[in-house]
């Protein structure tokens, strides 16, 4: 079994939003847990946007 983790803020999802987000928070002096399931930066750092506006 995992031990506990304390934090102020928990983040699922390190797309852009999320890792801004966790940025803005640890700054503000917040504990942050940042979880993600696949790669950090979400699909559009890491495969490629195509902007359909």
């Amino acid at each position: 079994m995992a031990d506990n983790i304390k934090a102020d803020i928990c983040i699922i999802g390190a797309g852009s939003g999320g890792l801004s987000v966790a940025a803005g928070a640890s700054q503000l002096g917040a504990s942050v847990v940042l979880i993600e399931k696949d790669k950090m930066g979400g699909d559009c750092l890491n495969y490629g946007c195509v902007p359909s506006k």
